[in-house]
């Protein structure tokens, strides 16, 4: 997110005046007893650093600001660890200098788990979506924005090529995921053929498709990890398996799709050639789903 949105919430989300000020790391809101949430700036003083794990879940070791911990700011995380209340967190990729600006991630709630008096720093754990969920109370809706948080989250956990029908995600409507991996995929492509580099978006007018490379006539996942961008006519010859993709992102043409009868078909052009990959590695498509699509599809195509 840019920092004005986050310093300027309100003009997209009436109700919320600011997600941070983006002065200080610790935002807490005037009058309030809990801080709002925590941002890691690129350059500071402190300790800041964030892990991933496999389970979907992140950790983020967090420096209270300088001076006596009772001060205003700080008691308001300690206030947060007491009574398990959430923040928001955020860390800062790029400053003004940045072809994008500045900008952040919202890497989403988090609970802070303890304080560590020697090294001087909060342990926050990010909240699961069932956590989120139960945050918020079981009787509540799963809204447009926890099906996106879902979905990229999964990016994030364990690989599972299969859907979960154990998981609250796999449990919304089927048609209404599918609006959401495609716009989240779409997104993630910045709405271009992976293939081909072809892109045409004109307000809601988008080209691009957001294929599963692992269908969902096989109970493919909705992990973003499992879609890639492609025009129409690429993504049906991959799901027919006219071609496929190595595991270095490589287009593959069918030797037997070679002798097709073709005009004005650019994608046998591009055998051997790399696909377009998103600017987020935990993004890129996943090493089985393609070994997958290299057996079940591509494999067995015939001509």
């Amino acid at each position: 997110m840019p920092a004005s949105f986050i310093q300027k919430t309100g003009e997209a989300l009436p109700g919320l005046d600011r997600l941070h000020n983006l002065i200080e790391g610790i935002y807490k809101p005037a009058g309030g007893d809990y801080a709002l949430s925590i941002a890691s700036m690129l350059k500071n003083p402190y300790a800041d650093r964030v892990e991933y794990n496999p389970d979907r879940s992140w950790y983020f070791d967090y420096s209270p600001k300088a001076g006596s911990l009772k001060s205003a700011v700080n008691a308001s995380l300690f206030n947060c660890l007491g009574d398990k209340e959430p923040v928001l967190v955020l860390k800062q990729l790029s400053d003004k200098t940045g072809p994008n600006g500045t900008r952040y991630r919202l890497l989403g709630l988090g609970l802070l788990e303890g304080y560590d008096e020697q090294v001087r720093l909060f342990r926050i754990r990010g909240m699961r979506i069932e956590e989120i969920y139960e945050y918020l109370g079981e009787g509540m809706v799963m809204e447009d924005d926890l099906i996106d948080t879902a979905i990229q989250l999964e990016a994030l956990e364990a690989w599972n090529p299969f859907e979960d029908p154990n998981r609250r995600l796999y449990r919304v409507n089927a048609q209404k995921r599918s609006q959401h991996f495609r716009r989240i995929v779409l997104g993630n492509y910045n709405s271009t053929c992976a293939v081909t580099g072809q892109r045409f978006e004109l307000n809601d007018i988008v080209e691009a498709e957001a294929a599963h490379v692992i269908s969902k006539e096989q109970n493919g996942t909705d992990n973003p990890k499992n879609g890639i961008a492609m025009s129409r006519s690429v993504h049906w010859a991959f799901d027919k398996g006219l071609f496929t993709l190595s595991d270095q992102y490589e287009v593959l043409i069918h030797p037997e799709a070679k002798a097709a009868k073709i005009q004005n078909f650019p994608l046998f052009e591009l055998d051997r050639k790399k696909i377009y990959l998103p600017d987020e590695e935990y993004f890129h498509p996943h090493q089985e789903a393609l070994q997958w699509h290299r057996d079940e599809i591509w494999g067995k195509f015939a001509g």
